[in-house]
């Protein structure tokens, strides 16, 4: 797998981002009624635009929503999850979240 850098400042993009943006800028455009386009054949800028949309929407995921705690402790009953409990989960879900913010974000920890 090719790393996939950012149009500004080259900074490296995960995979969640990437999907992410494409996602939105295809959805938008579906939405306005303009031809979808590739992603990559987007000006640097509008990549950029599509980026930082997708960013935000990675850090709104960080906390885990109720849906999402029940799944898992519905999924720790049932043994699912094996040695997991409902918290090891969230923290589960929580740290490769954050490791792809982080990838997003240049490596910043915050």
């Amino acid at each position: 797998m090719t790393e996939i850098k950012a149009p500004e400042g080259g900074r490296p993009v995960s995979e969640m981002q990437r999907r992410i943006a494409e996602e939105i800028m295809n959805t938008e455009r579906e939405l306005t009624g303009c031809y979808a386009r590739r992603f990559d054949d987007l000006k640097p800028e509008s990549r950029a635009h599509y980026l930082w949309l997708a960013l935000a929407a990675m850090k709104a995921m960080r906390e885990p929503t109720p849906v999402m705690e029940q799944a898992a402790e519905w999924a720790a009953e049932d043994g699912a999850l094996l040695d997991f409990d409902r918290d090891d989960f969230r923290l589960t879900f929580t740290a490769a979240l954050d490791a792809e913010i982080s990838i997003a974000e240049g490596g910043k920890d915050d």
